[in-house]
């Protein structure tokens, strides 16, 4: 009774009863390696379930530039006079605002050349505020604020006692 049905031959490997697949977030043709492999690669299914990111990432950058630059123009369309309190204004909210630590620790602002006029960006601008009256470079000016702990300020002119 056995002797009528087939024998079924096993492949020695599983690619062999595989067909050639189309990958649909790439549209590319592939050879898959398992019976339930719909994408040719990781990267294919990442963008596939949660969309590309690159335009989501361009908007973030842009939004973060943008920011810096307003924040840059907030400084320097104060008259001069003022310009010490605004940035001051401007680094009593780094304790609570992440994207305003994000761009005065931008690795790329800080390398930027001055503008041709010899303004600075706002992130070079709060490094210089917080060298000047505190000693302290902006990232660990942040730090200090950030845990809770007062930045001390260096005296600017010394006292008559000294």
């Amino acid at each position: 009774m056995f002797d009528a049905v087939d024998p079924v031959v096993m492949g020695t490997s599983t690619e062999s009863y595989l067909a050639a697949a189309d990958c649909p977030g790439c549209n590319n043709a592939f050879a898959p390696k398992r019976a339930n492999q719909r994408y040719c690669s990781r990267e294919c299914q990442k963008n596939a379930t949660r969309g590309s990111r690159r335009a989501e990432n361009r908007d973030r950058s842009w939004r973060h530039y943008e920011r810096a630059y307003r924040l840059t123009e907030m400084v320097y369309t104060a008259p001069p006079q003022e310009r010490l309190g605004v940035m001051k204004h401007i680094l009593e909210f780094v304790q609570h605002d992440a994207g305003l630590r994000n761009i005065l620790t931008d690795p790329e602002l800080h390398k930027r050349p001055p503008r041709p006029d010899g303004r600075m960006n706002i992130a070079k601008a709060a490094h210089v505020y917080t060298q000047t009256f505190f000693g302290l470079s902006i990232k660990r000016y942040m730090q200090l604020v950030c845990a809770g702990q007062e930045a001390r300020g260096i005296p600017l002119i010394a006292s008559p006692t000294d």
